[in-house]
C-alpha cells in the first residue's frame, strides 16, 4: 500500500510537471529522489535569481549613487588645483616683493651714504661760514669801537631805548643796481639750518616712500597685513609730516625769536658798554671839574661878581652832569631789566628747543623701532618664504609620487585589461563548454526518456506475450479436445498432421535458431559482464574524482565565503566612505560658498583699497604740491627778505604766509581725518575678512586632513584590490582546474553515452530475443534494469555534479561581474589620474608662461623704476648743487 501511494503521488507530481511517461515500480526511489532534487534545485535557482536581481539593483543603485561623488571628487580636485596655483602665484609674488625690497634697501643705503657725505660737506661749509662771520663781526666791532666818540645822550627818563633794526646797511641800494641783500650771519645760519632740515625731511620722506612702495609691492598672500601696515605707515607718515611741519614752524619761529633776542642782547650789551664808557668819561670829567673847583675855592682874591658867576656856572654844569648820570643809570637799569627779560625768554626758548629736540629724538626712536619691526617682519616673511619653498618642494615630490602612482596604475590597468581579456576568453570558453554540456545533458535526457519509453513498450510487449502464451495454452487444450473429437475424420487429421509437421519443422528451426541465439546471448552476457566490470572500475575512478572535486569545491566554497565576507566589509567601508564623502562634500560646499563670499568681499575691499590708494596718491601729490608751494613760498620769502629793507615788513609777509599755511594745514588735517576714518573702516573690513580667510584656511586644513584620510583609505582599497587580484589569479587557476575536470567529465560522459548507445542497441536485440525466449529473458531484463538503474544513478550523480558546477559557475560569474565592476572603477580611477596628470601638466605650462610674463614685467618695471630713481637722483644732485651754489653765494656776499 505504501508503494502504491508513493507511486500515485509520484505519478500526480510527474503529471503536474508534464512528464507523461510510464513509471515502473522499480524506479520509484530514483524518481522521487530526482523530483526532490529538482524541487530543491528549482527553489535554489529561484533564490539565486532573486539574489542576482537584488545584486543587479544594488549595483545600479551604487552606480547611480557613485556618480555625484565622482563629480564632487573631480570638482574638489579642480578646486585643490586652483588653490595650489594661487599658492604658487602668491609665493612667486612674495619672492619678487622680497627681491624688490632688498634692492630698495640697498639703493636707500647708498642714498643715505651719499646724503651723509653731503651733510658732512655742508657742515664743514657752515663751520667755515660761522668762523668767517665771527671774524667779520669782531673786526666790525673793533672798527666801531675805534670810530666811536664820547657823547651825552639826551634821552628822556622813563623811555626805553629802541633797538636798531637788523641789517640797516642791507637796505641801502648797492652800487651797480644789485638788489638789497642781508649780509647778516644770523640769516645765513637760518638759511643753512632750513636747508639742512629740508634735506633731512626729504631723506625721511624718501625713506617713508620707499617703505610704502615696498609695502605696496608685497605679495597677495600677505595683502591684508601689508595693507594694514601700509595704512598705519601712511598714517604715521602723515603724523610725522605734521609733526615735522609743526617742529619746522616752531623751530623757525624760535630760531627767529632767539636770533632777534641775540641781536637785541648784543646791541644792549654794546649800548651798556658804551654807557659804561660814557659814565667813566663823565666821572673823569667830574673829577677833573672837582679838581679844578678846589683851587678856585682856595683863591678868592679876584673880582667878586666874576667868582660868583663862575661858581654859578660850575654848579649848573655839575647839576646837568648829575642829571645825565641819573638818566644814564636809569637807562642802564632799564637795559639790565630788558636783558634779564631777554635772558628769561632765551632760557624759555632753549627749554622749548630742548623739548622739540626730545620730541624729535622720540620720533626718531619710534621710527627706528618701526624699522626694527619691519626688519623683523621681513625676516618672518623670509622664513615664511623658505617654508613655502619647502612646501613647494614637498608638493613637487607629491606630484612626482602621484605621477609614479599614475604610471603604476596605468601598468596595472594594462595588466588588468590583459587579465580581463584572458578572463573574457576563458569565460567564452566556459560558456561554450557549458552550452555543450547542457546540450549533451539534454541529449542524454532524451536518450534516457527514449530508453524508458522503450523499456515501457518492452514490458507491455512482455505482458502481451504472457497473455498470448496463456491464450495459446487455452487453445492447445481446446485443440486437444478438438483432436480427440476430430480423430474420426482422417482427412482433417492428415491435414492437421501435415500442418503440425510443418509447424514442427518451423518450431525445430526456431529452436535451433533460439539455441544459437542463446549461445550468442551467453557470449554477449559475458561481454556485458566484462563491460560492467569496466564500468564499475570507471565508476570507482569517477567516485574518487568526485571526492577530489568535492574537496576542491569545499575549498572553493570556503574561499567564496571569505570573499563574500570581504565584499561585505568592503561594502561597509564603501558605505562609511560614501557617508564621509557626503559629509565632506557638504562641508566643502559650505566652505566654497564662504570662500566665494570672502573672495567677493576681498575683491570689493581690494577695489576700495585701490580707490584709497589712488586717493592717497592724489593726497601725496597734493602734499608734494604743498611742499613745492612751501619751497616757492620760502623762496619768495627769501626774495622778500632780500628786497624789503626792514624786518617788520618781512615779518608781516611771513605772518600772512603762515596764515595761509595754517589754512592749508587745516584743510590737509581735515582731509587726513577723512582719510583716517576711511582707513579705520577699511581696517575693520580687512580684519573681518582676515578672520573669514583664517576660518576658510582652517576649513581647508580640515578638508586636507579628510582628503589625507581618504587617500589612506584609497591606499587600503588599493591593497585590498591587490589581494583581490591575487584571489582572482587563484580563482583563475581554480577555473582552469575546473575546466580540465569538465573536459575529463565530458570525455567520461561521451564514453557513458557510447556505452548507453551500445546498451540501448543490446537492449533492443535483447528485447527482440526476449520476445522469443521467456525463461532467460527475465533475468537478462532484470540485469539490464539494474544496469539502467546504476546508469541512472550515475547520471543523477553527474547531474548533481553538473548542477553544483553550474552553481559554482554562477558564483564565479557573479564574482567576475564584481571584479569587472571593480576593474571599471579602477579604470575610471586610472582615467581620472591620467586626466589629473594632464591637468597638472597644462597647469605647469601655464605657470611657466605666467612666470616668464611676470619676470618680463618685473624686469620692465625695475628698468622703469631704476630710470625714475636715476632721474630723481639727478634732480636731487642738481638741487643740491643749486643749494651749494646758494650757500656759496651767501658766503661770498
Amino acid at each position: 500500500m505504501d508503494i502504491e501511494a508513493r507511486h500515485s503521488e509520484l505519478r500526480t507530481r510527474l503529471d503536474v510537471l508534464g512528464f507523461g511517461h510510464p513509471l515502473p515500480l522499480s524506479a520509484i526511489g530514483i524518481v522521487s529522489a530526482i523530483l526532490d532534487d529538482l524541487i530543491q534545485t528549482s527553489e535554489k535557482l529561484k533564490c539565486a535569481n532573486q539574489r542576482i536581481e537584488q545584486l543587479h539593483q544594488e549595483k545600479s543603485a551604487w552606480e547611480l549613487g557613485v556618480e555625484p561623488y565622482k563629480c564632487d571628487n573631480s570638482r574638489l580636485l579642480a578646486e585643490c588645483n586652483a588653490l595650489h596655483l594661487e599658492l604658487i602665484k602668491q609665493q612667486d609674488k612674495h619672492i619678487l616683493a622680497n627681491t624688490e625690497l632688498r634692492s630698495r634697501v640697498r639703493s636707500l643705503q647708498a642714498d643715505k651714504k651719499q646724503l651723509e657725505e653731503k651733510c658732512l660737506a655742508a657742515e664743514c661749509k657752515i663751520r667755515e661760514l660761522q668762523t668767517g662771520s665771527s671774524e667779520s663781526v669782531k673786526s666790525r666791532k673793533d672798527i666801531a669801537n675805534k670810530q666811536r666818540k664820547p657823547f651825552i645822550s639826551t634821552v628822556r627818563a622813563g623811555t626805553f631805548y629802541q633797538p636798531p633794526k637788523c641789517c640797516e646797511q642791507g637796505g641801502m641800494q648797492q652800487p651797480g643796481g644789485m638788489p638789497p641783500t642781508c649780509r647778516c650771519p644770523c640769516n645765513q645760519m637760518k638759511q643753512v639750518d632750513v636747508l639742512h632740515e629740508v634735506e633731512r625731511l626729504r631723506v625721511e620722506t624718501q625713506n617713508q616712500q620707499g617703505v610704502i612702495d615696498a609695502l605696496k609691492n608685497q605679495p597677495v598672500s600677505s595683502s591684508a597685513e601689508s595693507q594694514v601696515e601700509l595704512q598705519s605707515l601712511q598714517y604715521r607718515c602723515s603724523e610725522l609730516e605734521e609733526k615735522l611741519r609743526h617742529t619746522k614752524q616752531e623751530r623757525d619761529r624760535y630760531s627767529s625769536d632767539a636770533e632777534r633776542q641775540r641781536t637785541v642782547v648784543s646791541q644792549l650789551k654794546r649800548e651798556s658798554v658804551e654807557k659804561d664808557h660814557e659814565l667813566a668819561e663823565l666821572k673823569n670829567e667830574l673829577h677833573a671839574q672837582r679838581k679844578s673847583n678846589r683851587p678856585s675855592t682856595a683863591s678868592q682874591g679876584g673880582g667878586g661878581r666874576l667868582r660868583t658867576a663862575d661858581s654859578h656856572g660850575s654848579g649848573q654844569s655839575s647839576l646837568s652832569v648829575q642829571a645825565a648820570i641819573h638818566r644814564i643809570e636809569r637807562e642802564r637799569d632799564a637795559a639790565k631789566s630788558e636783558v634779564r627779560q631777554l635772558e628769561q625768554e632765551r632760557d624759555a626758548l632753549r627749554e622749548k628747543l630742548k623739548l622739540s629736540t626730545r620730541s624729535q629724538q622720540d620720533a626718531v626712536a619710534k621710527h627706528e623701532n618701526a624699522i626694527a619691526e619691519y626688519s623683523g617682519r621681513v625676516a618672518t616673511l623670509e622664513a615664511e618664504k623658505r617654508d613655502l619653498q619647502g612646501g613647494q618642494s614637498a608638493a613637487q615630490m607629491k606630484v612626482k609620487l602621484l605621477k609614479e602612482e599614475s604610471r603604476e596604475l596605468q601598468a596595472r590597468v594594462k595588466e588588468l585589461e590583459e587579465s580581463y581579456s584572458k578572463l573574457k576568453l576563458s569565460y567564452s570558453q566556459m560558456k561554450i563548454l557549458h552550452e555543450q554540456t547542457e546540450r549533451a545533458l539534454a541529449q542524454h535526457q532524451q536518450r534516457l526518456l527514449s530508453t524508458e519509453t522503450q523499456l515501457g513498450t518492452a514490458e507491455s510487449k512482455l505482458q502481451r506475450v504472457d497473455s498470448t502464451v496463456e491464450d495459446a495454452q487455452n487453445e492447445v487444450g481446446r485443440l486437444k479436445g478438438e483432436i480427440s473429437l476430430l480423430r474420426a475424420s482422417n482427412a482433417s487429421l492428415v491435414r492437421e498432421k501435415d500442418k503440425l509437421l510443418m509447424d514442427l519443422d518451423k518450431k525445430t528451426e526456431n529452436l535451433y535458431a533460439a539455441e544459437a541465439e542463446i549461445a550468442e546471448l551467453k557470449a554477449k552476457r559475458k561481454e556485458l559482464k566484462s563491460t560492467i566490470d569496466r564500468m564499475q572500475q570507471k565508476l570507482d575512478n569517477v567516485s574518487t574524482d568526485n571526492i577530489h572535486k568535492e574537496s576542491t569545491l569545499r575549498s572553493v566554497s570556503t574561499e567564496t565565503d571569505t570573499l563574500k565576507q570581504q565584499m561585505a566589509t568592503l561594502k561597509r567601508k564603501n558605505d562609511n566612505a560614501s557617508t564621509e564623502n557626503g559629509r565632506l562634500s557638504n562641508e566643502l560646499t559650505d566652505a566654497l560658498a564662504e570662500l566665494t563670499l570672502t573672495k567677493r568681499q576681498l575683491k570689493d575691499s581690494q577695489q576700495e583699497v585701490e580707490r584709497m590708494k589712488t586717493q592717497l596718491r592724489e593726497y601725496v601729490q597734493e602734499m608734494q604740491r604743498a611742499e613745492e608751494l612751501l619751497l616757492e613760498k620760502e623762496r619768495e620769502r627769501e626774495s622778500m627778505l632780500e628786497r624789503f629793507k626792514s624786518l617788520s615788513e618781512g615779518v608781516n609777509v611771513l605772518e600772512t604766509s603762515n596764515h595761509t599755511l595754517e589754512a592749508e594745514t587745516s584743510e590737509a588735517r581735515k582731509l587726513l581725518q577723512e582719510a583716517e576714518e576711511r582707513i579705520a573702516t577699511l581696517e575693520e573690513l580687512t580684519n573681518e575678512r582676515e578672520q573669514n580667510i583664517r576660518e576658510c584656511e582652517h576649513q581647508i586644513n580640515e578638508l586636507s586632513a579628510s582628503l589625507a584620510a581618504a587617500e589612506s583609505e584609497l591606499e587600503a582599497l588599493r591593497e585590498e584590490n591587490k589581494a583581490l587580484a591575487l584571489d582572482l589569479e587563484a580563482t583563475k587557476e581554480l577555473c582552469g582546474k575546473l575546466d580540465l575536470q569538465k573536459d575529463k567529465l565530458q570525455a567520461e560522459l561521451e564514453e557513458h553515452s557510447n556505452i548507453r548507445e551500445q546498451l540501448a542497441r543490446e537492449k533492443g536485440t535483447l528485447q527482440r530475443e526476449l520476445t522469443l525466449t521467456r525463461t532467460g529473458d527475465r533475468a537478462a531484463v532484470d540485469g539490464l534494469q539494474e544496469l539502467l538503474t546504476a546508469s541512472r544513478a550515475d547520471l543523477e550523480q553527474h547531474r548533481l555534479a553538473l548542477a553544483q558546477q553550474q552553481q559554482e559557475t554562477e558564483k564565479l560569474r557573479t564574482e567576475v561581474d564584481a571584479l569587472r565592476s571593480r576593474m571599471a572603477d579602477e579604470q575610471d580611477k586610472a582615467r581620472r589620474s591620467e586626466a589629473l596628470a594632464s591637468e597638472y601638466g597644462v597647469q605647469l605650462q601655464e605657470l611657466r608662461r605666467q612666470l616668464t610674463d611676470e619676470r618680463f614685467a618685473l624686469m620692465r618695471s625695475r628698468a622703469g623704476e631704476s630710470r625714475t630713481e636715476r632721474e630723481d637722483i639727478h634732480h636731487e644732485d642738481e638741487g643740491d648743487d643749486g643749494d651749494d651754489d646758494d650757500c656759496n653765494r651767501y658766503s661770498t656776499m
